[in-house]
């Protein structure tokens, strides 16, 4: 055997080493973070707050950016399009989803969630309404800026969203209270 064939063997099994590196061990360990990472999304407890800022806008009458924002937000994956009504400042947000298929708690933990969300990064949106394929709900900007106790556009600073909103929706009662305040049903 020559030289130059011991050379080409060794680079083909170090090429089928790296192939099994790459596919058995390092491919799998990314797509195991990016899984995580999604599951993590569905969750307004462990959602990513900061991916909100590109969805920046004084106004709500950029459907695409409407859409997008709530793309990224809980519940995406049940979405099923958006009504603006302009003259009212009125974004409704359609879904996919029975109410009674989800539980109540978690459900109302997420609407809180985004509807602020949806207020803190759209500036002139003074009302979101929910409709699913059984109910809907309301929900005001006035009323989520009371309950906050702060400017909503404040909100936009990650820290101050994580101790103005998201650490009062981690108890039961508190979700609830946040949602009977926020909700105009």
């Amino acid at each position: 055997m020559t030289i130059r064939n011991i050379w080409i063997i060794t680079i083909v099994v170090l090429g089928i080493i790296g192939l099994v590196i790459v596919e058995g061990f390092v491919n799998p360990t990314i797509e195991a973070k990016q899984d995580q990472y999604q599951a993590e999304q569905q969750n307004p407890l462990t959602h990513d707050f900061t991916v909100l800022a590109k969805y920046r806008s004084p106004y709500m009458g950029d459907n695409s950016n409407l859409s997008h924002l709530n793309q990224a937000l809980p519940l995406h994956e049940k979405l099923n399009g958006y009504q603006l009504y302009l003259g009212t400042f009125t974004a409704q947000v359609n879904y996919s989803l029975d109410t009674r298929e989800m539980n109540a708690e978690e459900l109302e933990r997420i609407l809180v969630y985004n509807a602020v969300a949806n207020f803190v990064m759209i500036d002139n949106l003074q009302t979101v309404v929910y409709q699913f394929e059984n109910t809907s709900q309301t929900l005001r900007r006035e009323s989520a800026q009371q309950w906050t106790g702060t400017e909503l556009k404040e909100l936009q600073n990650p820290e101050l969203w994580n101790s103005t909103v998201r650490e009062k929706l981690v108890e039961p009662t508190q979700v609830k209270e946040a949602f009977s305040q926020i909700v105009d049903n």
